[in-house]
């Protein structure tokens, strides 16, 4: 039982990449370049990376970043017990972007564009149910029989929706910023049962259900500036913390251990719930700058991005839970925590010919994961390694996208071995080896309303058209 417990555990959450910021990107050419390209994005999705080069993007835009299947694969070594180990694959079909220009007389030399993004977007429903055999199993003496049922679903979706504003400060620097707000739904359900029995006809039930659930809308705000001249483009962005606008949200913990016959010292049955309790959540603030330098027709593109740290919060405000008759007093409450963290892109764009061009990237995406002293609601604490490609064509005034990202990271981790200890039930093993492997294919799109001779064609270079876009 233990080893499937924590198994599960781990695949489950592990796949929500929760403590990590560069996970996925925003826009077609973002994901092929890694996210490199924050001097000059030279497409819509300024309105994410710079809002500044939104200003010298001269064609309206429509993009969408289309269709991006994931596969996630994660392996627990020993996950299963000694020498079988533990294995768990996810397939997800994932919208990113939707980004356009808005083309108004009264705005002059200045750019409007709206946004709407997936920041974070996943929802697993996972189970297993196995029997073990032995001696003194999870801890307890004389147990020499234990089945489980252990499930876990987890749901986390979060969406900016932004509008950004961006005017040319000269020919060649743009500056420009996007207000967006955030709004976020995280639930977590974690259920267990096991029983067991020994030889002398002792008998075992243990079950363990705890969950969270809760909404929360935050505001922040992007600025940016972007200047390209010649070879050379340079950029800068600054993400401001973002401040609270509403939240609400609910915990529940339900224990129970029955025994016969065993001394399992089992803790007192817990039965709590607690609802419409105040919600937390804060992002950090972030900086960027990028560059990029052509050389001949080939252009190179590096990025740096700094995160500040988010220091240990609540999410949900509970009462303390005192089980009856009982002196032990417990803490429902989940902690969110962020440390600081530095990621890097570099990325390569190659023309063949005039209608498509190729790339290859590579970026870090390391775990922000901090400690707290409360149970920490993130588990994604494996610092992971990107490296992507793919083409990019042009068909008369639309531009596709085909492309792959591969990611992959390990980490050894002690987190689930402490889960069971609120059963009073010790893990074969203190620690886990914990390998991940995500690919994902990105199928997309964006549509112009002036004709462009080649994909990556300078924007700022062309004539501005007459015609509105939508």
């Amino acid at each position: 039982m233990t080893g499937a417990v924590l198994g599960l555990l781990l695949s489950a959450t592990a796949l929500a990449q929760d403590a990590h910021y560069n996970t996925r990107q925003f826009g077609n050419r973002a994901w092929l370049l890694g996210g490199a390209f924050v001097g000059n994005p030279n497409d819509i999705s300024a309105v994410y990376y710079n809002p500044g080069a939104l200003a010298l993007l001269a064609a309206p835009e429509l993009e969408l970043t289309g269709s991006v299947y994931e596969y996630s694969r994660l392996n627990v070594k020993d996950g299963q017990g000694q020498g079988r180990s533990l294995a768990d694959s996810n397939v997800d079909v994932l919208p990113s972007l939707l980004a356009g220009s808005l083309r108004f007389g009264f705005l002059g030399k200045s750019r409007l564009a709206y946004s709407v993004l997936t920041r974070q977007g996943f929802a697993y429903s996972l189970q297993t149910r196995g029997t073990r055999t032995g001696t003194d199993l999870g801890g307890v003496q004389g147990l020499d029989s234990l089945s489980s049922d252990v499930r876990l679903d987890q749901n986390v979706s979060e969406y900016w929706t932004g509008l950004s504003w961006a005017t040319p400060v000269t020919k060649h620097l743009g500056l420009g910023l996007t207000p967006f707000v955030a709004t976020r739904h995280h639930e977590l359900r974690f259920q267990t049962l096991a029983q067991g029995s020994g030889a002398a006809g002792q008998q075992l039930l243990a079950t363990l259900g705890r969950d969270l659930e809760f909404d929360h809308v935050r505001v922040l705000l992007k600025l940016g500036a972007s200047y390209q001249h010649g070879p050379w483009a340079v950029g800068l962005s600054l993400t401001t913390p973002s401040l609270a606008l509403w939240g609400r949200g609910s915990v529940g913990f339900e224990r129970a251990v029955q025994s016969q016959g065993f001394n399992t010292n089992a803790p007192a049955p817990v039965f709590n719930y607690q609802d419409d309790l105040p919600a937390h959540f804060r992002s950090s603030w972030s900086a960027a700058l990028g560059v990029s330098r052509s050389f001949g027709s080939t252009t190179l593109y590096a990025s740096l991005e700094g995160f500040a740290r988010v220091s240990s919060l609540t999410l949900v405000d509970t009462e303390p839970i005192a089980p009856r008759d009982s002196e032990e007093v417990i803490d429902g409450d989940y902690a969110f925590a962020l440390k600081g963290v530095l990621n890097g892109a570099l990325g390569v764009e190659q023309p063949l010919g005039k209608r498509i061009r190729v790339y290859l990237s590579g970026h870090t995406d390391f775990s922000a994961l901090d400690a707290t002293a409360r149970t920490n609601a993130l588990l994604g604490g494996w610092d992971l390694y990107h490296v992507a490609s793919g083409v990019h064509f042009l068909l008369g005034r639309s531009r596709f996208t085909l492309g792959a990202n591969l990611a992959w990271g390990s980490k050894e981790t002690d987190r689930f071995s402490d889960t069971l200890q609120q059963l009073g039930l010790s893990a074969s093993t203190r620690t886990q080896d914990v390998r991940f492997f995500q690919a994902t294919l990105l199928v997309g799109a964006s549509f112009s309303f002036k004709d462009t001779r080649s994909p990556g064609a300078k924007a700022g270079g062309e004539e501005v058209p007459v015609a509105d876009s939508p």
